[in-house]
């Protein structure tokens, strides 16, 4: 029975230390939205045609031991990408109603580390270019539905940008930028849970570039398993404590 107890003990013991060094990062997004107003009232989202790579994809990874996966695919459509390894996982997932609308996109990204593993999950919402009319404002929208780090290395993020582009060089204001953000250091959120971003074209019609993503990653740090000596005088003293309360009882 002794045997038995001590068995148990040990591996409550083992696992405790996984669990202390474990990593989680965690971010959700949904009812994202794409308006325009002002100017000549219009914008356009290239979707399915040859002369721009897609626009969405999910990309997850591990890295010891190394695993990754990634799917690209056209803004709009759903997308998830996944690996697992024991309790370490990421994953980054992309659901919506129309191919090809931004309109009504949910997206989340997690990862757990543990036992020394790192992981990492970026769930891209639009990559790309958007077409605005002469003097039109377009404004993106999101409801921020969680956002959380846990552990000693994680960290997660949402963010949308636009920027000015002549498909050479991006010009990004602050003002055309918005981000939610934790890691361990401040892993609780205290900003908006609508996050909103907006850019106005300054002249004719014209090309922007838009950026909406979001990512996390976990980093454990590997806590070492007891040596068998220091783990056989934790056993006696917890075996101590047991005859002890039972002689008082």
């Amino acid at each position: 029975m002794l045997n038995k107890t001590k068995f148990m003990l040990a591996a409550a013991l083992v696992a405790a230390s996984q669990l202390a060094a474990a990593d989680t990062a965690e971010v959700k997004i949904s009812n994202l939205t794409l308006s325009v107003s002002g100017g000549e009232w219009w914008y356009y989202l290239p979707t399915e045609v040859g002369w721009v790579s897609p626009t969405g994809g999910a990309m997850t990874g591990l890295t010891s031991p190394s695993f990754d996966d990634s799917v690209v695919g056209w803004h709009g459509n759903a997308l998830a990408s996944s690996v697992h390894d024991g309790g370490s996982m990421a994953l980054a997932q992309l659901t919506a109603k129309t191919s090809g609308d931004m309109n009504g996109v949910t997206a989340s990204a997690s990862a757990t580390a543990i036992g020394g593993q790192s992981a990492w999950a970026f769930a891209k919402v639009f990559d790309g270019q958007i077409m605005v009319g002469g003097n039109a404002t377009i404004t993106v929208t999101a409801q921020l539905d969680s956002i959380l780090a846990t552990g000693s290395m994680a960290q997660a993020n949402a963010y949308i940008e636009l920027c000015s582009t002549d498909f050479t060089t991006d010009t990004c204001s602050p003002a055309n930028f918005v981000e939610a953000f934790v890691d361990a250091s401040s892993p609780a959120y205290h900003g908006p849970t609508l996050l909103t971003a907006s850019w106005t074209n300054p002249g004719a019609t014209n090309w922007a570039k838009m950026h909406i993503g979001l990512t996390a990653s976990a980093d454990s740090v590997a806590t070492p398993v007891p040596e068998p000596t220091s783990l056989a005088l934790w056993l006696a003293g917890l075996a101590g404590i047991g005859l002890y309360r039972r002689r008082r009882v």
